[in-house]
């Protein structure tokens, strides 16, 4: 099994990470899928992006085994946000080729995203950032890339349209570091929700995950 990493976050939370090497066959033997997510699997003609999606599954998968439960497989909502079939535990997936990632949470709304640091994501930083965002990351492609991942995994724990990344999810200035939690917020009309945005660099890419 190529899983680079399964691990603890704390008593009532894991996530992973996998490596794809696997052609998808290989995956299809390890991995249960779905009926939603064989008709998913069928809208996608890039064969990476097959591979990405039943990679992630797997991770839940492991995740799921980890906790000790029956895996059955992932449904979406109307907001594309994965459930558990028949399973109470929050879960979160992301992928970027050649690996995929995925967070469980026994009781709490879960996001996790991966993304490499790529020079796009200067171009359209003025989308995403606000004032104080930018001034901090200016000219650093890897905090950049935190921003944009970290935004991407609280857009995910809220799990609905209609928070804009700019204005609506906001992440405190820090010091760039492998492995770190950042402060972090997001508001909903005049409701405001205070996260801990946990990230790390690995394999070249930067990983968040909040809960």
């Amino acid at each position: 099994m190529p899983i680079t990493k399964l691990e603890k976050i704390n008593s009532n939370s894991f996530w992973c990470f996998w490596e794809i090497t696997e052609s998808e066959y290989q995956l299809r033997q390890k991995v249960t899928i779905s009926e939603e997510g064989e008709i998913e699997l069928k809208s996608i003609s890039h064969p990476k992006k097959i591979l990405e999606r039943i990679a992630s599954r797997g991770c839940v998968q492991e995740l799921v085994k980890k906790v000790g439960k029956e895996y059955k497989g992932i449904i979406k909502d109307e907001h594309d946000k994965p459930h558990l079939i028949d399973l109470n535990h929050h879960i979160s997936i992301s992928h970027s080729f050649p690996y995929a990632v995925a967070i469980i949470h026994k009781m709490l709304p879960v996001g996790i995203d991966i993304e490499q640091p790529v020079e796009k994501l200067g171009r359209i930083s003025h989308r995403f950032l606000n004032d104080q965002e930018f001034a901090d990351c200016y000219g650093d492609l890897r905090k950049l890339c935190i921003y944009w991942c970290g935004k991407e995994a609280i857009f995910k724990l809220n799990g609905k349209i209609g928070l804009n990344f700019k204005r609506d999810i906001r992440i405190a200035p820090f010091n760039l570091q492998k492995k770190d939690v950042i402060r972090s917020e997001f508001s909903i009309g005049d409701d405001i929700a205070r996260i801990a945005l946990n990230y790390q660099e690995i394999s070249s890419h930067i990983v968040c995950y909040c809960f």
